[in-house]
């Protein structure tokens, strides 16, 4: 494991269980931002597919008035959002979004679709709710969060240059 990681997954363990709730299970680490809304489980990446992470960012900052938090942030509160929202979505909304999702990954739908997919962007509307009603939090969040991938990036030699 990446020296460091344990802080960062504590540091997002803790923010959902002293902000949101103590009924998700512990964050962990993936290659990608991804959670499973029927067991609150989330998982943040610190290697994000960065052609889907610009898409998603600049979706969402067509939507809020806040441009000075991270990807890392948005990307995390969007995963927690799925979480909140998946409840209000019925079996026959998730089922179109998923067959959606599937045609855009074999390249029969433009992905510009999967932002208006109702369960992505009840997602992102979460966490723009979020961020704009818990600001001061958030944006602690996001400076510790950030300062911890920095550390990350450095213990571990990792170049992002490349």
């Amino acid at each position: 494991m990446l020296i460091g990681i344990d802080r960062l997954l504590d540091l997002c363990n803790n923010f959902i269980e002293d902000n949101i709730g103590d009924d998700f299970e512990n964050v962990d680490l993936s290659t990608d931002f991804e959670c499973y809304p029927n067991t609150k489980e989330v998982f943040i990446s610190i290697v994000a597919l960065e052609n889907a992470l610009d898409e998603f960012i600049a979706n969402l900052q067509t939507r809020t008035e806040i441009k000075d938090i991270s990807e890392f942030t948005w990307s995390f509160l969007h995963e927690i959002g799925h979480c909140q929202t998946d409840n209000f979505l019925g079996e026959r909304t998730k089922n179109h979004c998923q067959n959606i999702k599937r045609k855009i990954n074999r390249g029969s739908v433009p992905t510009y679709v999967y932002y208006t997919l109702a369960e992505e962007k009840m997602a992102t509307d979460w966490a723009i709710r979020y961020a704009t009603r818990n600001y001061k939090i958030v944006k602690a969040f996001d400076k510790m969060a950030l300062q911890l991938l920095t550390e990350i990036f450095t213990e571990n030699e990792i170049d992002l240059g490349a």
